[in-house]
């Protein structure tokens, strides 16, 4: 699952650092329940993926290695 050609996560600049990801469905759910995300605002309205997602800005470095293990479970996932 790609949000755009072969991108399946960015980072918002400054000061936001929220990130949009692409994640499967049970990473999805889990990130979600958890809190870590929600769903993409465009995804609610049905016009791209309900798997996109926004995950929330790590705020200290605990957050930051939740956010990169989703990120990395992702691209483990897309990437042979």
């Amino acid at each position: 699952m790609f949000l755009v050609g072969s991108e399946f996560a960015h980072l918002h600049p400054t000061p936001d650092l929220s990130l949009h990801a692409a994640l499967p469905r049970d990473l999805m759910v889990e990130a979600i329940e958890a809190g870590w995300a929600e769903p993409h605002p465009i995804a609610r309205l049905g016009l791209i993926p309900d798997t996109i997602v926004m995950l929330y800005a790590p705020r200290d470095e605990n957050e930051l290695d939740v956010v990169a293990d989703l990120v990395t479970a992702t691209h483990a996932l897309l990437v042979p």
